[in-house]
């Protein structure tokens, strides 16, 4: 196997501008999938931050990349539309319309429906167009806006574009999911307030560590995934971000993706026509 760059995103829910975003980019060879660089970034310098890894050939992204056909019929006859046709006619909607407004409009809408790729399999996601517990609604918009800023002679966007010679595959994940299919407890890694950040912080190196131990520890069942490789100037990172262990996750998945893509659920398995419209979240099975 050629060796590869993959890289992982998480974007923080807040509604800061810039938003608070890290970056883990790893090296995938025959010895392994080896973490090369860990950053927290801004979302406003995030394409330049990828256009510096001039090989990248994956990248997964810690959010949804589209919304619920309801919500997006619902949008269409607001905009006067007979109806989209593509997601690029969404995201494209979509970079002209403010979050107050969008946040607006989800509120007229008024419901939460979920995306096919939500509930497949007894997948219980929450919805993109979630408002509270956890607030997903800003995170779906600026996520989408972001997708659509990086440059489409390099990057393509699965399931709803075509693959490019060379270019980078951009897939929505979710760390919970890979989590539960490498049997990795889904522990609390996550410090709602100073009293409770060094339990946060003692299950973040808990989490880290069974992630580079899961390849020994199931060498049979998971004999094609790559092991986990992370130097010790990075820990620290993982050890202090909740957002660094999503972003690191999210690469790892991207990596598995790279390595063995004939594990991961195929978007149309579901049957579903929506998914051209609703996208994916592409899990290991």
């Amino acid at each position: 196997m050629r060796d590869k760059v993959v890289a992982g995103v998480d974007f923080s829910s807040s509604k800061e501008n810039p938003n608070e975003t890290w970056l883990v980019v790893g090296r995938l060879s025959n010895l392994g999938f080896e973490i090369l660089e860990v950053k927290k970034t801004g979302s406003h310098v995030l394409s330049k931050d990828l256009d510096a890894h001039k090989t990248l050939s994956a990248l997964g992204v810690d959010c949804p990349f589209s919304l619920p056909v309801a919500f997006l019929d619902f949008l269409a006859s607001k905009k006067i539309k007979k109806g989209y046709q593509s997601w690029q006619e969404v995201v494209e909607e979509l970079v002209f319309i403010p979050f107050e407004e969008f946040a607006a409009l989800a509120k007229e809408f008024g419901k939460e429906p979920k995306r096919v790729t939500d509930t497949v399999g007894g997948a219980t996601l929450n919805s993109p167009m979630k408002r509270v517990n956890p607030a997903m609604l800003h995170l779906t918009h600026h996520g989408m806006r972001t997708l659509a800023s990086l440059d489409p002679k390099r990057y393509f966007i699965l399931p709803f574009q075509d693959s490019i010679p060379f270019g980078c595959a951009v897939i929505e994940v979710q760390p919970k999911e890979t989590l539960k299919y490498l049997g990795i407890a889904d522990v609390s890694y996550i410090g709602k307030d100073k009293h409770d950040e060094n339990e946060a912080e003692a299950h973040r190196d808990k989490l880290v560590q069974n992630l580079m131990k899961v390849k020994e520890r199931k060498a049979l069942t998971l004999k094609e995934i790559p092991a986990l490789i992370i130097q010790k100037s990075f820990l620290h990172n993982f050890r202090h971000s909740d957002r660094a262990i999503n972003a690191l996750i999210s690469c790892y998945t991207a990596a598995m993706y790279s390595a063995v893509p004939e594990h991961f659920d195929d978007p149309f398995s579901a049957d579903s026509l929506e998914v051209l419209l609703e996208g994916w979240v592409y899990r290991a099975k």
